[in-house]
């Protein structure tokens, strides 16, 4: 009877841990991506910095492997892709494109936070 509620109790202390860490891990990423993706918003007479876009690009591959985990990989990478866009309508100057495809991102990152947060809604 012992290890039954000892397997009960270390079985949800892991569900509810990871539950967490997966929030955080989901919130952190998609907020870093928010900030990332405001540094790039320019002035009318300003252009993008496509350097600064590659790394961010870079930064997201190695997140995005992270996010497989927890996510499902369509819309991770609907980002991805979205991004890969990004990069070239501002390697081709085309900045109305580029600002447009900004923010689709911005719009999928805030989405990604509110559909995986824990929120009555998500759980009924």
């Amino acid at each position: 009877m012992k290890y039954k509620i000892a397997a009960v109790v270390i079985s949800l202390t892991l569900i509810v841990g990871l539950g967490v860490a997966e929030q955080l891990i989901i919130k952190d990423t998609m907020d870093e991506m928010l900030s990332r993706l405001d540094s790039f918003i320019v002035e009318e007479d300003e252009v993008y910095d496509l350097d600064e876009i590659k790394a961010t690009g870079e930064w997201w591959d190695k997140r995005h492997k992270v996010l497989e985990l927890f996510l499902p990989h369509n819309q991770i990478l609907e980002i991805t892709i979205t991004f890969g866009e990004l990069i070239g309508a501002v390697g081709a100057e085309d900045f109305d494109s580029a600002q447009a495809l900004l923010t689709r991102i911005r719009m999928t990152c805030r989405e990604f936070e509110t559909v995986y947060s824990v929120r009555i809604g998500n759980i009924i």
